[in-house]
């Protein structure tokens, strides 16, 4: 009976020397190493201080990867074909260069990186490739400004693993190779940082109008900075001494609204409303917070990108007036938040939805693709870091530093307030690429301290691992990665978009027909291949286009009217009348095609009807001049030339620089045989319209019989 305690004691004894040994020869043998690597480090941090000169090159070698990837992607059509937001930076640029200071509108978009890019196009012509150098260097300084950041809270040694971390970060690379902005934001954001990392007691106050002279300038590439702006303005308050915390506080928020402030001005002066710095937050709002979002860019229903980009015709077409910029985003925002009201669970979970695909490993898309990038320009491949392995590591440094929170605050507010203010609207990578430095810095952090003291010691290594494995898991990108088909189907819809900018149709064709192979269930793909038709002048194969679209989803009233446009475009009217009905049966205030319906009744001789429509559309937009002049017109040709005039006269009242209404009031004068009021209304016509040679044979010919009337009148 008492045998077996004493074998089960022997047994225990055996187990714990075995441990013993164990655990004596594992440090045996990793103690050496460790000791090593440690020495590496204290000699690596040595040099680093020694001799600051290694940085210039640092910043030659970020400089160089980032120069070949731009060599490289030269002839992409993504870059020397820009679309959507590019554009839109590329258009304004060249109106600043135009001489077109203060726009039609608001701004929709920051408008700081159009300036830049009208100076790049002012010193060396509308080249796409000198702003990207121009960009690649900023980038490269922004690794440099890594380093220095994280040199002051770090080891020297950590803080260069941050920065060859992210020179060696490819998407990084590949958005500032493309005319954006987030290169921009991100340089001048560091900065900021860098300048913060420098504040005590005795800081003079310059420095806090310099950082907010910066914020302002963050703010006018995008405008969500203004979060930690706020977060600033708290730590100036309460870190500065208690005499002059009002002063630097006030100073700070002073340079940042004095910065701001050109933009407000422009805004006004262009729209006569109050504007802060853009009109876009309301719409960005609501794709991220509406029945339809999914935590991606998605446009509201019923918007047409090619014509309507900003979305405003659509608030406009919804509430039967034009509306002011403010007006605009107020409109989306309260559908937002009614959204929200309404369905508070499901807003809570597409919330949680944003967060985790924010902090994911894979690298969302918009308009360009860094998968596809990848695959097609092997330089991005070298640069083999990618996000999952920052946010992996990133996060585990944020977690064991959380004890020294107070050290890093400004570092932790950063990314907390960034974070936030994306994932309240939508996700996508190129926005969140500016957090991707001080990850680095914390990434780092892990790498070489919290990573090597897991492998040295087994009695460390349970809780990080722990920690990594669940971390790595929930950011892992399989989560929320497109399907590959979906992103090279979107590609090759860009690329055929691109093509047949250039008049390259028969190139955009076969780029078209490729996403038709991927996917021939989705209507867009016959919609787009339908336009490249209609701009190459195929009218017929663009009917037969816009009808396969229709078959898979007949509820789609922009289609509808573009297939109307067609089909009138071949003389087939009745069948277009049949498009345009359709069209408005799906959405009643659709303009355009109460319009075009007036216009195909016009060309019938059906002049009732043709009047009908042209006077439901001034019912639904009373201000909109082009109905006036074709109800005009059409009333003239019906033989009621009083009524015409009439309704040619409010068309020019409402736009003077609407040309056809002259024109077409001129024709009227000449029908009543009022010489005078013809020439008159072709000679402002002529003026908005020089080149009309038709027009001036006819100014000439109405010229001749006044001469002529006057030497009669002569006694």
């Amino acid at each position: 009976m008492y045998a077996q305690p004493r074998l089960s004691a022997v047994f225990r004894q055996e187990i714990s020397l075995r441990r013993a040994f164990t655990l004596n020869y594992f440090h045996s043998v990793m103690n050496p190493v460790q000791e090593r690597v440690s020495t590496f480090l204290d000699n690596l941090d040595h040099k680093l201080t020694a001799n600051r000169r290694w940085l210039l090159a640092l910043l030659a070698v970020s400089f160089l990867l980032k120069l070949l990837y731009v060599l490289q992607s030269a002839d992409s059509l993504h870059v020397t074909v820009p679309i959507m937001d590019s554009e839109y930076y590329e258009g304004m640029a060249q109106e600043i260069l135009d001489g077109r200071l203060i726009r039609d509108e608001a701004f929709f978009m920051g408008p700081l990186y159009p300036y830049f890019l009208a100076v790049v196009f002012g010193v060396f012509g509308k080249s796409i490739m000198a702003a990207r150098i121009l960009q690649i260097f900023g980038g490269s300084i922004t690794v440099v400004l890594t380093y220095l950041i994280a040199s002051r809270l770090f080891r020297p040694s950590t803080a260069l693993a941050a920065a060859v971390m992210l020179s060696l970060y490819g998407a990084m690379t590949f958005y500032e190779g493309q005319l954006l902005m987030m290169w921009m934001g991100t340089l001048i954001n560091m900065v900021v940082l860098y300048l913060l990392m420098g504040i005590s007691k005795e800081t003079r106050i310059w420095r806090y109008v310099l950082i907010g002279f910066l914020f302002g300038l963050s703010a006018l590439a995008r405008a969500n900075i203004l979060a930690f702006a706020l977060v600033v303005l708290g730590w100036i308050a309460f870190a500065s001494g208690r005499g002059r915390r009002l002063a630097r506080a006030g100073a700070f928020a002073a340079a940042v609204i004095v910065t701001i402030m050109p933009a407000t001005i422009h805004n006004y002066l262009a729209s006569r409303d109050f504007v802060l710095i853009t009109s876009n937050a309301g719409v960005n709002f609501y794709i991220g917070n509406s029945d339809q979002a999914t935590g991606i860019f998605y446009p509201p229903k019923g918007v047409n990108m090619g014509e309507d980009a900003g979305f405003k015709t659509l608030v406009e077409k919804i509430l039967g007036r034009e509306v002011s910029d403010s007006e605009f985003s107020r409109y989306w925002f309260n559908e937002a938040f009614e959204f929200i009201r309404a369905n508070p669970g499901r807003e809570a979970r597409l919330l949680l939805r944003k967060t985790a695909m924010f902090f994911n490993g894979y690298e969302m898309p918009q308009i360009e693709s860094y998968e596809v990038g990848r695959d097609r320009h092997s330089l991005l491949r070298i640069l083999f870091v990618n996000f999952w392995a920052i946010l992996s590591l990133g996060l585990i440094g944020m977690i064991y530093l959380l004890r020294d929170w107070k050290k890093y605050f400004l570092l932790y507010a950063y990314v907390l307030t960034y974070s936030l203010s994306i994932i309240l609207f939508f996700i996508t990578s190129r926005y969140r690429v500016q957090i991707a430095p001080v990850l680095c810095i914390f990434s780092a952090h892990a790498l070489l301290l919290i990573v090597p003291r897991a492998i040295f010691s087994i009695k460390h290594s349970v809780v990080p691992l722990i920690i990594f494995s669940i971390v790595v898991t929930f950011t892992r990108p399989e989560l929320f990665a497109l399907p590959r088909r979906d992103v090279e189907w979107r590609e090759h819809t860009h690329q055929a978009r691109r093509l047949s900018r250039q008049n390259k149709h028969e190139q955009a064709i076969e780029e078209i027909n490729k996403a038709l192979e991927i996917h021939s269930d989705y209507p867009d793909s016959y919609i787009q291949r339908a336009i490249i038709y209609k701009n190459q002048g195929n009218h017929f194969k663009a009917i037969s286009d816009y009808s396969s679209a229709l078959k898979i989803n007949p509820n789609l009233p922009t289609v509808q009217y573009d297939f109307g446009q067609s089909l009138r475009a071949v003389k087939m009217y009745e069948p277009a009348i049949e498009a345009y009905l359709k069209a408005v049966e799906i959405d009643p205030k659709m303009i355009k095609a109460h319009n075009n319906l007036g216009i195909t009744y016009r060309q019938l001789k059906q002049y009732e009807k043709a009047v009908e429509y042209f006077k439901k559309v001034i019912e639904i937009n009373p201000r909109y001049t082009k109905a006036y002049n074709n109800l005009g017109a059409t009333l003239a040709e019906a033989g009621d030339p009083d009524r015409a005039i009439e309704f040619l006269e409010r068309a020019i009242e409402i736009d003077p620089g609407y040309a056809n209404s002259y024109k077409n009031l001129a024709m009227v004068h000449v029908q009543k045989q009022q010489v005078r009021a013809a020439a008159d209304a072709l000679e402002k016509y002529l003026a908005l319209e020089p080149q009309d040679t038709h027009a001036q044979n006819m100014l000439e010919q109405l010229m001749s019989v006044l001469r002529s009337d006057t030497l009669r009148a002569q006694p």
